[in-house]
């Protein structure tokens, strides 16, 4: 028998509260205390680089059609070339090509010196191909002059020319005028030789081409019912597919 009893612990109306939680230490950036000078020269830098950037871009969009043009025989330009001149001729010569004979009707005498911006080949048995089988398109002017700020597109038997806000202000005459400064020459001849110096020119010459504005009339030997036509332009400031010069070529001399 315990003669020493436990005297029970009575329980406590006001218990001791638990221990706070230890604060976590305060996380510090030391790179940004101990080395500022170093994150401000790191960010100058890259501001820096920045601008070089953006101003390299900038001074290579500007540069870049006067660079093409020293280098490249498509950007090149080429100042003070005349408009082309036509005098009125009447008078006609025939043609006679691989199952055709037609005419061609002269309308005027036609010389044109331009730099060369688009080449057609047009290869096909289509009796039109047959007849006028290269186009050239020449420019003159002030678009042969800023060639380089030009963006010219062929199409089939045409082209086209754009001409951007910039390039617009740098060469500062009205579209109408400019649009004037160019044309699509439809070239037809009447022997091979003639076609082959033809066949020589490239886009960037600088030819001059002398013959006649023509319309021509053309048959297919084994169907003589039906007529093929192509009809010159006369003008300058006409547009659309019936705003071509049809050429029939006596000479082709390159200039330079």
């Amino acid at each position: 028998m315990d003669n020493n009893p436990t005297t029970p612990t009575p329980a406590s109306d006001n218990p001791s509260p638990a221990p706070a939680p230890t604060p976590e230490p305060a996380q510090i950036d030391v790179s940004a205390t101990k080395y500022p000078d170093k994150i401000t020269k790191r960010n100058t830098l890259i501001l820096f680089l920045c601008f070089l950037l953006v101003l390299g871009t900038t001074v290579w969009l500007l540069a870049r059609p006067f660079i093409l043009a020293q280098f490249i025989r498509e950007y090149r330009t080429i100042d003070n070339i005349p408009t082309p001149t036509q005098i009125e001729k009447t008078g006609y010569t025939s043609l006679k090509g691989d199952g055709w004979t037609g005419t061609a009707n002269y309308h005027a005498l036609y010389t044109i010196k331009g730099l060369v911006v688009g080449i057609g080949d047009y290869n096909s048995d289509n009796l039109y191909d047959k007849i006028s089988p290269r186009d050239i398109s020449l420019a003159w002017g002030d678009m042969a002059a800023h060639n380089n700020l030009i963006k010219w597109t062929r199409g089939h038997r045409e082209i086209t020319a754009s001409i951007n806000a910039l390039a617009q202000w740098y060469i500062d005459k009205d579209y109408r005028e400019l649009f004037q400064q160019y044309s699509n020459n439809h070239l037809v001849f009447t022997d091979a030789e003639m076609l082959h110096k033809a066949e020589q020119v490239k886009t960037g010459d600088y030819i001059k081409i002398t013959g006649y504005l023509v319309d021509v009339k053309a048959y297919l030997k084994n169907d003589p019912g039906i007529t093929y036509e192509l009809t010159t332009s006369l003008t300058r400031d006409d547009e659309g597919t019936a705003s071509c010069e049809v050429v029939l070529v006596t000479d082709i001399e390159w200039l330079d």
